[in-house]
């Protein structure tokens, strides 16, 4: 996790590859929670507890939640950007759960290419940048943060 503003390139927003409504989605999550008394950020695919990264086995939608009471997507850079100019793989970002209150959301789509024909253990790093809210609801301050898992696309030969 970083403050520090690097290059990001935007998800082109035309990309669509035209999958199906039952298409698979790999459901990602981003937790902001006190455990044991400390702060404790985390991120998963939902069901696998120890998958830190996003893998893309085949053209799939992707659904980033955040989940937390502090934690919303940036009003200031596009909830997800790549390290890379990688428009050809990522695309078609969408926002959904909205608070109106607070003007953020807490859940972004996107779609995402297969790398076929790419090598074992591809890795795409890219960006979640998120506000951390600090104060109230009534009047509340922003931190920007930008918190940098990888997408492995396709995930190294056998699985891991």
């Amino acid at each position: 996790m970083s403050t520090l503003n690097y290059t990001q390139y935007g998800l082109s927003p035309s990309f669509d590859l035209g999958l199906s409504d039952d298409a698979q989605v790999v459901q990602f999550r981003v937790t902001l929670a006190v455990e044991d008394c400390a702060i404790a950020l985390r991120y998963e695919v939902v069901g696998e507890k120890d998958l830190h990264y996003i893998p893309i086995t085949c053209d799939s939608k992707v659904e980033i939640e955040l989940v937390g009471d502090q934690l919303y997507f940036s009003k200031e850079w596009d909830a997800i950007t790549t390290k890379e100019a990688l428009s050809s793989y990522y695309g078609g970002l969408e926002y959904s759960k909205y608070d109106k209150e607070l003007d953020r959301y807490k859940v972004v789509r996107f779609q995402a290419r297969f790398n076929r024909g790419g090598k074992f253990g591809t890795r795409h790093p890219f960006n979640i940048n998120v506000d951390l809210l600090q104060g109230t609801r009534c009047a509340p301050q922003w931190i920007g943060l930008t918190i940098d898992p990888d997408i492995k696309n396709p995930p190294p030969n056998g699985g891991q």
